[in-house]
């Protein structure tokens, strides 16, 4: 008789790691991890069927859930199928969240400023940050890296699910040490003692997390934010090193303050009539001035084009491939700080996606040819798999009935728009004739596309320097938006079935 009684919890020591956490009884492996403070990539928050959660199991026993498999031969475990059974020792994946950034180094000899700012953009996948001089309205040095929240899943249902189970407070640790931790790191590289200001802009997820406010009621009908208005704090209510804080205004639960700040920043109300805006990422969130309106909606484009769902997706780090084409018959890839490829982000997967319906790799309906029954090898270990090619299938369909949509209630064909903004990371890199190719945006497009970066951080950045003439130009747009519930509109479901086909 085995009178051994069995632990409440199992130390998890980690690899290289002077830290360590434990796991409670009943607790995955993933989730231990993440209380424990590490971050780990988990698109799919933890449901085991995106794949990349995996770690080593170097030392001690794991117990894998009913049906699934546990360490391989390599010893590879996915972090979200696993219970550990005694301690264990274990190696996470390679952490690089460091994005390529539109202001590398600083613009000038590095001094402190007299008065320093800084602008917040607050992604589901990404945080992206500028210092500021506010004297001189300057902007020193940008910072970006991925979202510390994708252990809990790459897009904002994720999220909200994971704070309908509890978990608000781990979702606002997260967000709220990153912040710190990307603020310390400016003030320390510049010798600032004291951070005057911080403007946040985000979605409307992103900044009820960041305050610590419970967006569970985002998660049902009617979709009913907690606040949207604008919100200003101490930094020491939310625990940071900053004087005084902003939070940029949304306009409903997902039309959030980054598309506010981003119409804002392009002063849209004094543009050209019939400007559109997207911004392509999990939530493809548009807008569209026409007729002193401004028509705005949210469609569930996912995370495809942001890396995460696809089995070798990456976001725009080091190493991920951001260009594909066809030279001398063989593919030339153009690959994020000129390392050697680990994946492809959501630039790269366009040029991709265009590349295979040209060479006939894949038909209309996004069936990959027999020859490519077991994917289309990149290069290495790197491969598009029939689940990849419907990844994008949803993505760019969601993306373009949204747009047609949003036409279709301002009254207004797609011929009739003048600018096409693209706002977001992915507009970096985009190659426009193959979005058009694939079907992610319309022909009608093709010369009327501006692509502007992120922004919404641009938008927050001006903030800092015309603060109330800045919340008041954000009201204003507020105050002149509609907002379209694609859900409730019998149209939307009609073209999102026949755009899920590939026609370029």
């Amino acid at each position: 008789m085995n009178n051994e009684v069995k632990r409440s919890s199992m130390n998890i020591h980690v690899l290289n790691n002077t830290t360590s956490c434990e796991a409670r009884s009943g607790e995955t492996l993933l989730a231990a991890l993440v209380r424990g403070g590490f971050v780990i990539d988990a698109p799919c928050g933890g449901r085991g069927f995106c794949g990349k959660c995996g770690v080593r199991l170097v030392r001690g026993e794991v117990r894998p859930l009913a049906g699934r498999k546990g360490a391989d031969s390599a010893g590879l475990v996915l972090a979200c199928q696993v219970y550990p059974e005694t301690d264990i020792t274990v190696e996470l994946p390679r952490h690089d969240a460091s994005l390529r950034n539109e202001v590398d180094t600083p613009v000038r000899t590095v001094k402190a400023p007299a008065r320093a700012g800084i602008a917040l953009d607050l992604g589901t996948t990404t945080l992206s940050a500028q210092l500021v001089d506010m004297d001189g309205n300057e902007a020193l040095d940008t910072y970006s890296e991925l979202n510390d929240q994708r252990v809990f899943g790459a897009d904002v249902m994720s999220r909200i699910n994971a704070a309908k189970n509890g978990k608000t407070g781990e979702l606002f640790t997260l967000i709220n040490r990153q912040t710190d931790r990307t603020i310390r790191r400016f003030c320390e590289k510049w010798g600032i003692s004291t951070l005057e200001r911080l403007v946040v802009a985000g979605n409307t997820t992103m900044l009820h997390l960041f305050t610590n406010t419970d967006p569970s009621s985002m998660g049902e009908v009617p979709f009913t934010p907690v606040f949207l208005e604008t919100r200003q704090f101490g930094g020491q209510e939310l625990s940071l090193p900053v004087q005084r804080l902003t939070v940029l205004p949304s306009i409903a639960a997902f039309i959030g303050g980054d598309i506010v700040s981003g119409l804002a920043s392009l002063d849209i109300l004094a543009g050209a009539d019939n400007s559109l805006l997207i911004d392509i990422g999990t939530n493809g969130e548009m807008a569209l001035f026409h007729g002193g309106r401004i028509y705005c909606c949210s469609t569930a484009a996912g995370p495809a084009l942001e890396g995460a769902e696809i089995s070798c997706g990456m976001g725009g780090v080091t190493g991920a491939i951001s260009g594909v084409r066809r030279e001398n018959g063989k593919l030339a890839l153009t690959v994020i700080g000129g390392a050697e490829p680990r994946g492809i982000c959501g630039s790269g997967l366009i040029d991709v996606m265009a590349l295979m319906l040209r060479e006939g790799i894949i038909d209309e309906t996004g069936a990959l040819d027999d020859a490519y029954a077991e994917g289309f090898t990149i290069t290495g270990t790197i491969s598009i798999i029939n689940r990849d090619v419907r990844q994008y299938q949803l993505a760019k369909s969601a993306i373009l009935s949204g747009i047609k949509i949003l036409c279709k209630n301002a009254g207004l064909d797609l011929a009739g728009i003048s600018t096409v903004y693209i706002a977001g990371g992915l507009g970096f890199f985009i190659n426009k004739e193959n979005a058009i190719a694939t079907g992610l945006l319309p022909a009608e497009f093709i010369d009327k596309i501006a692509v502007c970066g992120n922004l919404s951080l641009r938008g927050a950045l001006r903030c800092l320097g015309e603060d109330t003439a800045f919340l008041a130009a954000c009201e204003r747009i507020i105050a002149h938006s509609v907002n379209i519930d694609l859900a409730a509109d019998s149209a939307f479901m009609d073209e999102f079935a026949e755009n899920m086909l590939f026609y370029g």
